[in-house]
């Protein structure tokens, strides 16, 4: 009898032990990518035990698959029973795909029963056509060993890398495709195809099936090492280091709308490559203030801001007097969607009485009219065209950027399987009224800038725009609402005009410009640090 229920209950001790486990359940556990605009898959880790599920870490070919989760969890993450957790899949390096890998699986490993959990993954369309690109890189006069070469599919995918051996050489097989190339050396300006300082202006090749192009860099030497600036590229919605991709230093300021074309000169523009760690550090010129950009694959590009708000736009972000060793301006960008295959091109204008033809830092993004979401960007060549590439479907217009200029905007298009490539898909910026007093171009609405440099100590530089003649009182105010200082107190034309503000006898803190332009109000803090 006592063995009996000895029996009986190991059994239900057994049973009980064996029931109490977590178990993943994937959920397609099989997705399919069709073609070029059906890249993104969505699965479900399901936990269908009855304690806690642990997801530890992914096994997957990072060169193919970009995957994150819901919420922005990071892994190892918990699923509590009968919950689960949504995993997107982004067939992100298409451009790898060969018919030997048009099956693959993505394995998910977990505290549970079935661990690793599989994801099986069949891919229809393959990359076979290959070419080849190989080159010297010098100094001018010696070869450079241990310079490494960068690719860019498409001007914003970094592809792959290669490295020069003992006679500046290099060689690399790549999949056919655009490429803007990247060569990079201690001591020396980072340097893109063909011979430019500026990766916007960047040659971009083509690559065909079977091509053995050559391409040469001559590097040239930083004249100053003790002027740079530093900092590190993460995710806005994680905080985490992005760990490629590229910042861009330009000449700029919150001025308001130029007129007159400037040709680019030795100086304006630098650039330099994110580290593995998030980082960058890029060496100057010549001491100004200058704008900080970064940019990198499956994130929009975004512009440094003092209070570390992700600036997809100039206008949010801050320029930077870059007069020594510059620390810390650290950059948040925003994830994209950039998953489909459509393509929108054209060429870029300036209208007006008095255009400019100038087309450096020229920023293009697609946006979609039905959520205003921003998808996948681009930039302006020197030649006054743009190409902005792997768009889904849906309908878009096209936002152009250009420090200086209000933004410019395209017709609308929709992508969709019968039409999914747009060219002569032209972008304008529109400039509006010139004050003949000072050939200013004048926007249609009272604009209080930025003010620079903000944090700041002594000074600050404060302008303004008036479309019309009209009574403006600018002070300065403190937290307390008291006025600390009147600037101005007058009646002004149409115009831009720009102020100093010296905050001598003034204690640290925070301080808020008041523009009173008839009965419109325009506001901002600035920081005063001693």
């Amino acid at each position: 009898m006592s063995l009996v229920k000895y029996f009986i209950i190991s059994a239900f001790c057994i049973a009980g032990l064996s029931y109490a486990q977590p178990e993943l359940d994937i959920k397609p556990n099989k997705i399919e990518f069709e073609d070029i605009f059906n890249r993104l898959k969505h699965v479900h880790l399901i936990n269908t035990g009855d304690v806690n599920l642990t997801i530890d870490s992914l096994q997957f070919n990072p060169e193919f698959y970009l995957i994150d989760f819901a919420n922005n969890q990071q892994v190892p993450f918990t699923v509590l029973p009968g919950d689960s957790v949504m995993m997107n899949v982004l067939l992100s390096g298409f451009q790898f795909v060969q018919i030997t890998d048009t099956t693959d699986t993505i394995y998910v490993f977990n505290n549970g029963e079935n661990n690793p959990g599989k994801l099986s993954v069949k891919i229809d369309f393959f990359e076979d056509e290959y070419g080849k690109i190989n080159g010297i890189v010098d100094d001018g006069v010696n070869p450079l060993e241990d310079t490494y070469v960068y690719f860019y599919y498409e001007g914003i995918y970094l592809l792959d890398t290669a490295l020069t051996d003992v006679s500046g050489s290099y060689s690399i097989t790549l999949p056919e495709g655009d490429y803007t190339i990247a060569a990079e050396h201690d001591g020396y300006y980072v340097t893109y195809f063909d011979n430019t300082f500026d990766p916007f202006f960047a040659t971009e090749l083509e690559l065909e099936s079977s091509d053995s192009l050559s391409v040469n860099f001559s590097l040239t030497g930083i004249t100053d090492t003790n002027l740079s600036v530093s900092g590190s590229i993460f995710d806005s919605t994680n905080i985490f280091p992005i760990y490629r991709g590229i910042v861009v230093v330009r000449k700029g300021t919150h001025v308001p709308y130029e007129t007159v074309p400037k040709t680019a000169n030795f100086g304006d523009v630098f650039s330099g490559l994110v580290r593995q760690d998030g980082s960058y550090k890029i060496y100057m010129a010549v001491p100004d203030y200058y704008y900080i950009q970064a940019y990198t694959d499956f994130f929009l590009p975004g512009y440094f801001n003092e209070e570390g708000n992700a600036s997809v736009y100039w206008i949010d972000g801050d320029s930077v007097l870059i007069d020594n060793t510059i620390l810390n301006k650290n950059i948040n960008l925003v994830r994209d969607s950039s998953y489909g295959g459509g393509l929108i091109s054209g060429s870029i204008n300036f209208a007006g009485t008095n255009p400019v033809v100038n087309y450096d830092g020229i920023t293009l993004l697609a946006r979609s009219i039905d959520t205003e979401a921003l998808y996948t960007y681009n930039f302006g060549k020197e030649t006054g065209t743009y190409g902005i590439t792997n768009i889904p479907y849906g309908t878009y217009e096209v936002v152009a950027q250009k420090i200086g200029f209000e933004n410019a905007f395209s017709q609308i298009v929709t992508i969709d399987p019968l039409n999914n490539q747009f060219f002569n898909i032209d972008v304008s910026f529109i400039i509006s009224d010139v004050n003949d007093n000072n050939n200013d171009i004048i926007p249609q609405d009272v604009i209080l800038y930025p003010s620079y440099p903000n944090p700041f100590n002594p000074s600050t530089n404060i302008s303004f725009t008036l479309p019309e003649a009209v009574d403006i009182k600018l002070q300065i105010v403190n937290i307390l609402g008291e006025t600390i200082k009147v600037l101005l107190d007058s009646h002004l034309l149409a115009g831009n005009y720009n102020y100093n503000f010296a905050a001598s006898g003034l204690v640290s803190g925070v301080y808020i410009i008041f523009l009173q332009a008839g009965n419109i109000l325009k506001t901002q803090k600035i920081i005063l640090l001693k």
